[in-house]
C-alpha cells in the first residue's frame, strides 16, 4: 500500500501539480523581453517601454472600497481548517459573502490568493477561504476522488459561516441571500461542484459563480471528469463567468475541451444573457509582459510582480462587477456579454490598449493560432 500510495503521490506531483498549481511562487508577469515582441523605430529606440496599467481608482476592480483594511480569523484543523476575512476602517454590521477557494498545493495559509482577498474585503464583503488540504493526496488523490476535499470545503465553510453567526455583536454578519462563490484551478471544481449541490448541503445560494482556469489535473481523463456529471443544481438564476487564459489549461496537449469548455456545456440552464466564456490574452508590449497564465488570478503578498493588470481588469473586475449586476444590478455592463466595459483590460502607459478579453456565450472558445498571437517570452 505505501507504494501505490507513493506512485500515486508522484503522478499528482507531475501532472495536478503542473497544471492545477496554486503556488505565490511562480508569477505571471516577466520583464523578459525579445526583438521579437517589439521593434522600436530608431526615434524611440532608446525609450524606456512601455508600462502595465494600474489599478483603476474606482469601478469594478478599483481601489476606492468603502473599507480601509481587515480582521483575519481563522479556526478549524487539518483539513477542515478555514480562514475569515472581515472588513474593517469601518466595520460594517453586515456584508455580502464571498466564497473563495484556493487551488491545489496551499497546504497552510492563504497566501496563493492574498491579493485578491484582501481587494474583495476592502470592497466592503466577508470573505470566507476554506483550506481544505494538507498534503497531495489529503484529504483526496486529485480527480480519482473529489469527494473527499468536496467534504473538507463544506466542513471549513459551514464552521466559518457558524463561527460568524455566534457573536453577532462583534463579527460582521454575512448576507446568505447575497452570496459569491469564486475558485481557482482545482478549486474551481470544487467551486462548481458546491454551487451545484448548495440545497443538499445547505450553503447558501450562489448569487454568482466566477471560475478562474478550472482545472482538476487531467489524470483522470480530459474534459473535467471531477466536475459534477450534471450542474443542473445551479439557480438559473446565477450570474456565471469563466475565465480561461491563452497560455493556461487549453494549451497545454490534449486539453482543448477543459476547463472552462467543459464546465459552460453543463450550464443549460442558465440564459445565455446571464453566463460568459472569456479568454484572457497575454500582451508582450510593454514591460513587464502580461501573461495569461494558469495562475493569473494568483497574486501573494511577497510577490509584487504576480500583481498586474490581469488581476485589477480580469479577475478583480470580473468578479466585482458580477456581484454589483447580481445583488444591485449596477455594473452588468463590466459582467456580462461582449461589450466594451467587460472586454477592457486598460491601456499602456503609451496609450495602446492591452489585448482585450474574448468572450463568448457558448463553449468552445478557441485559442488564436501561433501566428495569429504575438510571442511571448518563455518563463
Amino acid at each position: 500500500m505505501q507504494y501505490v500510495r507513493g506512485g500515486l503521490a508522484i503522478l499528482l506531483v507531475l501532472a495536478v501539480g503542473a497544471a492545477c498549481s496554486g503556488s505565490p511562487n511562480r508569477s505571471h508577469a516577466t520583464a523578459t523581453t525579445t526583438a521579437l515582441e517589439r521593434t522600436p523605430n530608431s526615434a524611440h529606440a532608446h525609450a524606456a517601454p512601455p508600462a502595465q496599467p494600474g489599478q483603476p481608482r474606482s469601478g469594478p476592480g478599483g481601489s476606492d472600497g468603502p473599507n480601509g483594511d481587515w480582521i483575519v480569523s481563522q479556526g478549524g484543523t487539518g483539513d477542515d481548517a478555514w480562514y475569515v476575512f472581515q472588513p474593517t476602517s469601518p466595520r460594517p454590521a453586515r456584508a455580502p459573502l464571498v466564497i473563495m477557494l484556493h487551488g491545489y498545493f496551499e497546504f497552510s495559509g492563504y497566501d496563493s490568493l492574498y491579493q485578491f482577498i484582501r481587494h474583495e474585503v476592502r470592497d466592503g464583503n466577508v470573505v470566507v477561504y476554506p483550506r481544505w488540504q494538507t498534503s497531495i493526496t489529503a484529504p483526496c488523490p486529485g480527480p480519482y476522488n473529489i469527494e473527499p476535499c468536496i467534504t473538507s470545503a463544506l466542513h471549513g465553510i459551514s464552521a466559518a459561516i457558524a463561527w460568524l453567526h455566534a457573536d453577532p455583536a462583534n463579527r460582521v454578519q454575512p448576507q446568505l441571500d447575497k452570496t459569491s462563490y469564486f475558485g481557482f484551478s482545482f478549486g474551481g471544481i470544487i467551486a462548481a461542484d458546491l454551487a451545484n449541490r448548495y440545497a443538499a448541503l445547505q450553503l447558501p445560494e450562489p448569487k454568482v459563480l466566477f471560475l478562474a482556469e478550472p482545472h482538476d489535473g487531467g489524470l483522470a481523463g480530459a474534459g473535467e471528469p471531477a466536475l459534477d456529471a450534471s450542474l443542473a443544481g445551479i439557480p438559473s438564476t446565477t450570474l456565471v463567468n469563466c475565465l480561461d487564459g491563452d497560455h493556461g489549461v487549453l494549451s497545454e496537449a490534449g486539453k482543448s475541451q477543459s476547463s472552462c469548455n467543459a464546465v459552460l456545456p453543463k450550464l443549460a440552464q442558465i440564459p445565455d444573457a446571464h453566463k460568459d466564456i472569456l479568454l484572457a490574452s497575454s500582451d508582450a508590449h510593454g514591460e513587464p509582459n502580461i501573461i495569461a497564465d494558469h495562475v493569473m488570478c494568483a497574486a501573494s503578498a511577497g510577490d509584487p510582480v504576480s500583481l498586474d493588470a490581469l488581476d485589477y481588469f480580469a479577475c478583480w473586475k470580473i468578479l466585482d462587477a458580477l456581484r454589483d449586476c447580481g445583488l444591485s444590478g449596477t455594473n452588468c455592463a463590466y459582467a456580462l456579454g461582449d461589450t466594451p466595459q467587460h472586454r477592457s483590460m486598460g491601456q499602456w502607459s503609451d496609450g495602446v490598449p492591452v489585448r482585450p478579453l474574448r468572450i463568448q456565450q457558448t463553449a468552445p472558445i478557441i485559442l488564436p493560432t501561433p501566428a495569429a498571437t504575438p510571442p511571448v517570452p518563455a518563463r
